[in-house]
């Protein structure tokens, strides 16, 4: 069977005949020539295997590596993909588990699937757990904006971030470690997330990697959207409350805690004070009171949850926020949760890899490595990781290198499948608007894009050609220039050339430093492309009483007018008639004309206008069938630019 003859027989039998009888033919070839899509270009490795010999295959992999795996040319292999009801598209498809094992029955070889993604050691059992040393609690503080959260960090800390935020408000997720004082035993990890409606993600990013929430409460605003927000958070991850009741040092505090201590209760919200759970605690982050308090609350906490981590072993941690640091390249701030990180593991996180060069603390000092409930900052990463990604040590860089690989095949073989059902669908008739947006990290550029998706697209939509995170270069500006796009900036800088290329190109920049501004300022941007309307306004209405006809000489003529041109005497009934307006000429209900006045007489003499209840004369513009009964209308057309928000089919 496998005689060269026979093979070129097959080839011909294929190039002449229709498809059915060749894939029939296939399967008689198959059941006397397993190999038949081998090739003598195949890797050596694969021609020395046995037809009974299984194959390590990946779970996912690309087309042409599955290829040289089994020992055929990638065009075999997409031949025969084809014919199996699965075409791929080119080499670097990703070929699934399905087709994988349909491949390996059609051409007689066994395969072994092999699990390739990067994975969590297994959670210890209650009894190794209770053997492991006790951690420090990871605390999220959360809350509405402007209710002084990061003014409470700062206190516990005895720093001053708050003075530096754009516009008074926290825009990106901050961690910080506070160390053991007071008499108690272990320190804490604070997270920092922003109060603004739209980071809404970042805020979930962190109650999911706490142990505890202090939610922080303005006592001069009270329970919040925002405040709302966090205490769903809280219960969904089952993570414990602390209240921390701000601002008790103004005026009427005392009392403002009880008509808290309402409003949290009518959230489902029990305090320790009415016999729930959740204890509250007064302070006042300027001045420093109930900091202790608040301290000693959240000790108690930690000690009742027992929070235990293995210190040693391959780290795994979550990446809270991604940057690029000047001269440092990219730097994730990772909450170590589990083993230890160090200098020169091979990490992945999401679609990203890389070596770990520096661990920098908050202050910017250098570690050597980070233990549990550890905030600390990675730079050597290839690529910007994504705010929330597993941060997983793996062996060596080829393992990372494989993990990454697989990741990205899956993530592609995703948006395949996802975008399966939408094909053939026609866009709808929105104007586009395209975009470029800039971030200074994955959370702000998350926070941007929620934001901006959030305006109604019926009559003009906004599309991002471009997204990503750090300063606007000149790259950024000549992709806007060519497809006609604006940039968008949220808290980067636009650097030197690239702010004269912008100049240049005439390519409009649009740079703001908090999230509510750029919003605004995209919102308006929307608003200035969408094409103004022409809407008819009613201006006056006559009734035609009874009809003239006059005879003009040519020199008496006026443009419009004929020989024998006909005047309407007519009675304004509303409004006011006007020389020169756009009129309507109705009849039985319906309209029969449309056109202008040329001439309005009061009597023998020429007027502007003539109001309601006066009586004129009227002619209008190269028209001359009018009769008594009809309503004359007049209305002047009007062009102005719609509201965003309003309804596509409201304008007249």
């Amino acid at each position: 069977s496998d005689h060269p003859m026979r093979a070129a027989t097959t080839r011909c039998h294929r190039s002449l005949l229709c498809r059915p009888l060749w894939q029939s033919l296939d399967g008689r070839l198959a059941s006397a020539s397993p190999r038949r899509h081998l090739v003598s270009g195949a890797p050596k490795a694969a021609r020395r295997r046995g037809p009974g010999d299984p194959v390590l295959v990946p779970e996912l992999c690309s087309a042409g590596r599955l290829a040289g795996l089994l020992g055929m040319s990638p065009e075999g292999l997409l031949e025969l993909a084809e014919s199996l009801g699965e075409p791929l598209a080119s080499e670097s498809a990703p070929v699934g588990r399905e087709l994988i094992e349909l491949v390996a029955l059609e051409t007689g070889r066994s395969v072994s699937l092999q699990h390739v993604d990067a994975v969590p050691r297994p959670a210890p059992s209650a009894a190794e757990l209770a053997e492991l040393p006790l951690r420090p609690p990871v605390v999220t503080l959360m809350g509405h904006v402007d209710h002084g959260k990061t003014s409470l960090l700062d206190a516990l800390r005895g720093s001053s971030i708050a003075a530096g935020e754009a516009g008074g408000i926290t825009q990106a997720i901050s961690a910080f470690s506070v160390g053991a004082s007071g008499g108690r035993e272990l320190g804490a990890t604070f997270i920092d997330t922003p109060g603004h409606e739209l980071f809404a993600a970042m805020r979930e990013r962190g109650a999911h990697a706490t142990d505890l929430i202090v939610l922080v409460v303005a006592l001069d605003a009270g329970v919040q959207d925002t405040t709302r927000e966090a205490i769903r958070y809280a219960k969904e991850v089952q993570c414990p409350l602390v209240v921390a009741a701000n601002k008790v040092d103004r005026p009427g505090g005392p009392e403002a805690v009880a008509k808290l201590s309402q409003q949290l209760l009518d959230e489902q919200v029990v305090l320790e004070a009415y016999g729930g759970e959740v204890p509250l605690v007064p302070v006042s982050a300027t001045k420093r009171v109930g900091l202790e308090e608040l301290l000693d609350s959240l000790a108690l906490q930690a000690e009742m949850l027992e929070l235990r981590a293995a210190p040693d072993g391959p780290a795994e941690g979550t990446v809270l926020e991604s940057v690029m640091g000047k001269g440092l390249g990219i730097l994730s701030t990772v909450l170590v949760q589990r083993g230890a990180l160090r200098q020169g593991d091979h990490v992945v996180a999401g679609q990203s890899w890389g070596k770990v060069r520096l661990l920098l603390d908050e202050e910017g000092a250098q570690l050597s490595e980070a233990g549990p409930a550890v905030p600390v900052r990675v730079s050597g990463m290839r690529e910007m990781p994504r705010a929330g990604d597993e941060l997983l040590v793996v062996p060596s860089e080829a393992r990372a290198k494989e993990v990454v690989e697989f990741r990205l095949l899956r993530a592609e073989a995703q948006a395949l499948a996802a975008a399966a059902p939408r094909r053939g669908r026609k866009g709808g008739g929105a104007k586009l608007l395209p975009a470029l947006l800039k971030a200074e990290s994955f959370g702000s550029l998350e926070a941007a894009r929620e934001g901006l998706s959030h305006f109604p697209s019926t009559r003009v939509e906004l599309k991002l050609v471009r997204e990503g995170v750090g300063p606007v270069t000149e790259s950024d500006v000549q992709l806007a220039q060519s497809v006609g796009a604006q940039v968008i900036a949220f808290n980067v800088p636009l650097e030197s050339k690239a702010a004269g290329l912008a100049a240049t190109l005439q390519v409009p920049v649009h740079s703001h430093s908090i999230i509510y501004a750029l919003v605004d300022a995209a919102k308006e941007m929307l608003e200035a492309a969408i094409e103004p309307v022409v809407e008819a306004r009613e201006t006056g209405e006559a009734d035609v009483l009874e009809v003239f006809t006059l005879t003009l000489n040519r020199k008496d003529r006026a443009v419009g007018m004929s020989k024998h041109t006909a005047v309407a005497g007519s009675r304004v009934t509303a409004g006011q008639a006007s020389a020169g307006s756009a009129v309507r000429v109705v009849r039985g209900g319906e309209v029969i004309h449309e056109g202008d006045v040329i001439s309005l007489k009061h009597f023998k003499q020429e007027v502007r206008t003539m109001k309601k209840g006066s009586e004129c004369g009227l002619i209008l513009r190269d028209y001359a069938d009018l009769q008594s009964g009809d309503t004359i209308q007049f209305y002047e057309l009007i062009s102005r630019r719609p509201s965003l928000y309003e309804e596509q089919g409201s304008a007249k």
